[in-house]
């Protein structure tokens, strides 16, 4: 008997129990989007069925009828929502970081769930009729009231908080205004105008609705609830990379307990783009080719400035990920504005990941990509005198690796970019002992990492796999060295530079004051992030003058 098939008691197949299951998702999934948009009047059960090629009669098998359907596709959007807020992890954080990070989620959540709000307003014109019958749900939602009084008298015990606010009370506030920002959004667009809706303008709202409720709730004379709960003192970490930090940690939260490399890596994608900011202007981004290579065949995506000269300088770049995971679609903010900031084509390669393919499988790919580069010149508008490469973190580690091995070659670089990167693998640096918890990245899961790209332990020592080892450095190209004071890496970074300044290279070191790993993530919210890759695109195109 097959293993996705039963027998009846009259010996004709009958679907198994994963099937079934599959089937009562789609119909939900589809009659959620159904209801949404058409209303509990307006929606149709025929067209339910015809968008997920069933009948009216197997939705009605499970559920009944549409009035069944529609409580079981509220009960499910309000379950999604309260799960994402049960796994903030909000227990065992500071009171004040407890609340900001669960108003940051309310205005996420609602933002990316624009069907969840229809659902919420088409159930207010019926008097919340339909979720008076749904015996669990209020039950259910009772425990945000819940988790928001623990964390109310959390702060009050604190000290932090006021007195005498209860939780319903604070529930309507943060409510109010995420709910508004979707449910109003048509007609407050046609009246003010949109730019409160785009990328940059929800960024700035979301933090002043969170700084709106945190403000509500300070304590007289407090001022710890209207600012970022680990934002430090003068010289500490940039407020704003605090507020970016908060996003980020909020929406991996998200991201399964226990994922696998495969897992987080599409998980990672999903974050990028949701996270992703609007491409520049002359920036073109739809150019994809495979690159025929003896480790594999390896994608590239071309960022071009749309602008003269026809051959233009290039920078290859290779995006972080710690080595297994990442993408040119997970770092497209940097590629895109390198182009347009540096008035050049930028090649963004998406090299082999590991555990699946490790250490050398990535850098002979990324090293057949310059040489293609170097072949299609012509053909991709590019000048092959003016071929530089760089990355970030992982990806800067690969761009050393490669400088020392095309060096006194054709293929040399031009200028060689590295930012923040890991440069060798020496865990017992100050920089690793200050920033062991991060932010952003953290020390404890680094030797898993590096097991992951060189399982063969000898090649931790391979200079091509730490090029900080090699034991010349003389003869690279100018490179460009940017490190983040709050990274765990900095000082392999810094070691990297004294190396190459020592053997006479041309290079610079940006220390990268008040930052920390990954900041160049965290355009949308700090400036300084955006001045620094403009540094570096500044950099970048007086290397190739």
């Amino acid at each position: 008997m097959s293993p996705i098939e039963k027998k009846s008691n009259k010996g004709r197949p009958r679907a198994s129990d994963a099937d079934v299951a599959s089937t009562r998702n789609d119909i939900l999934r589809v009659a959620h989007q159904e209801f949404a948009t058409q209303g509990f009047s307006g929606a149709s059960i025929n067209a339910i069925a015809e968008k997920i090629s069933t009948t009216k009669r197997m939705i009605y098998y499970h559920f009944t009828d549409k009035e069944h359907l529609y409580r079981e596709v509220l009960q499910s959007a309000y379950e999604e929502m309260r799960k994402g807020e049960s796994q903030l992890n909000l227990e065992g954080m500071d009171p004040v970081a407890a609340l900001r990070r669960l108003v940051e989620f309310t205005f996420d959540h609602h933002w990316q769930s624009p069907e969840f709000i229809r659902l919420v307003m088409i159930e207010n014109i019926h008097h919340a009729e339909h979720l008076q019958q749904i015996t669990r749900l209020k039950a259910l939602n009772n425990s945000t009231l819940d988790r928001l009084q623990r964390i109310l008298q959390r702060g009050v015990d604190a000290a932090v908080f006021r007195d005498g606010i209860k939780a319903v009370e604070l529930h309507w506030h943060i409510s109010a205004l995420c709910f508004f920002n979707v449910s109003n959004r048509s007609t407050f667009s046609y009246v003010h105008g949109d730019t409160v809706f785009n990328t940059a303008g929800q960024r700035r709202l979301r933090a002043q609705v969170t700084e709106s409720i945190l403000r509500l709730v300070a304590a007289d004379g407090q001022t710890a609830a209207s600012v970022p709960a680990s934002a430090p003192a003068a010289g500490g970490l940039n407020p704003q990379i605090v507020e970016f930090l908060a996003e980020w940690d909020n929406r991996w939260a998200q991201c399964p307990p226990n994922s696998g490399p495969a897992a987080r890596r599409a998980f990672f994608e999903t974050v990028a783009e949701a996270m992703r900011l609007p491409t520049p202007a002359k920036v073109s981004c739809d150019d994809v080719h495979w690159v025929r290579s003896s480790a594999g065949d390896v994608r590239v995506r071309i960022f071009r400035w749309q602008g003269a000269p026809k051959l233009q300088p290039v920078l290859i770049y290779l995006h972080g990920g710690a080595f297994m995971q990442g993408s040119p679609e997970t770092h497209w903010d940097i590629t895109a504005r390198l182009a347009a900031w540096a008035k050049m084509t930028v090649i963004s390669v998406d090299y082999a990941k590991a555990p699946e393919r490790p250490f050398p499988t990535a850098l002979y790919q990324c090293a057949d990509v310059i040489k293609w580069a170097h072949a299609e010149a012509a053909r991709l508008g590019i000048d092959p005198k003016r071929i530089s490469w760089g990355g970030d973190s992982a990806g800067g580690n690969l761009a050393a690796s490669l400088a020392l091995m095309f060096r006194g070659t054709r293929h040399a670089a031009r200028a060689n970019l590295l930012v923040y990167p890991a440069c060798d693998f020496d865990k017992n640096r100050d920089s690793f002992i200050e920033n062991k918890d991060g932010p952003l990245i953290k020390v404890a899961g680094m030797d898993a990492v590096n097991r992951m790209y060189c399982p063969n332990e000898s090649d931790l020592r391979n200079p091509l796999a730490a090029p900080l080892l090699a034991q010349d450095h003389s003869g690279l190209p100018p490179t460009f060295v940017a490190v983040a004071q709050f990274d765990p890496l900095r000082d392999s970074g810094v070691a990297y530079y004294d190396a190459l300044a020592q053997a006479g290279v041309d290079v610079t070191l940006d220390r990268g004051e008040g930052l920390c790993h990954g900041y160049l993530r965290g355009m949308g919210h700090a400036q300084a992030s955006v001045d620094k890759l403009k540094l570096m695109a500044q950099w970048l195109q007086a290397q190739h003058s």
